[in-house]
């Protein structure tokens, strides 16, 4: 393996489906310790996924192509403007269970957000995510698959709030959720946004020797070199 404790593959953009299955990948990879822990920040094209708390009803338009996933929660949307960060975390090398992860990933959402004047706060009235106030601004949703977690986040940046209307995210009304441009009152630049997130997901994972890759590829070979 790799002597670095952990990799940060910033991808630009990348296929939903595409992505997903390069998860799936390094989570095996993970589990057998042929890699460190991996974080990997992508923009998707528009697309909906549903967790595994499935809810027909929270999909509004019945033609809407909705991608059925491992991670937690339900129903939302990726696509431009959004940041999206996927964890693959070995929690029983960390020696923390899944809640303990989650508590650090909205811990440092939410310390990138106040570096430009947002308050917010993770888990709401028992839901998981990043909220400004009574919206959401950051989606959290996991899964655990061996030792080692796949999913992640998606912060709201610049992205168009319309294309949650057709869906129902977390079960509530569309209303819910906010960006950082809408909270804000201004565009914001996504690559300085998610510089400061990555800066500070790395320091709250302890990393001390982190391997940063910018290509999708570069995960692959990887992968190749560990003959997975």
């Amino acid at each position: 393996m790799i002597s670095n404790d952990l990799i940060i593959a910033d991808i630009g953009y990348g296929e939903y489906r595409e992505v997903l299955d390069l998860q799936r990948s390094l989570n095996r990879a993970r589990n057998q310790d042929a890699i460190p822990d991996v974080l990997i920040a992508v923009s998707h094209p528009h697309v909906y996924t549903m967790g595994i708390h499935r809810n027909p009803d929270e999909i509004l338009d019945p033609n809407l192509e909705v991608f059925q996933v491992e991670r937690g929660g339900s129903a939302t949307y990726h696509g431009p403007g959004q940041i999206v960060i996927y964890f693959i975390i070995n929690l029983r090398d960390r020696q923390m269970n899944i809640r303990d992860l989650i508590i650090i990933i909205e811990a440092a959402i939410s310390h990138t957000l106040k570096h430009y004047g947002i308050s917010s706060e993770g888990r709401l009235h028992g839901e998981t995510g990043v909220w400004v106030g009574n919206r959401k601004i950051c989606s959290v949703g996991l899964a655990i698959n061996g030792f080692s977690t796949l999913h992640g986040i998606a912060l709201n940046v610049n992205t168009d709030m319309a294309r949650f209307d057709v869906i129902m995210p977390c079960g509530m009304t569309s209303e819910i959720m906010t960006s950082l441009q809408r909270e804000t009152g201004s565009i914001q630049d996504e690559n300085e946004v998610k510089m400061i997130l990555l800066k500070n997901l790395s320091e709250s994972l302890k990393a001390q020797k982190p391997l940063t890759l910018n290509k999708i590829e570069g995960l692959r070979e990887i992968l190749m070199g560990n003959g997975l």
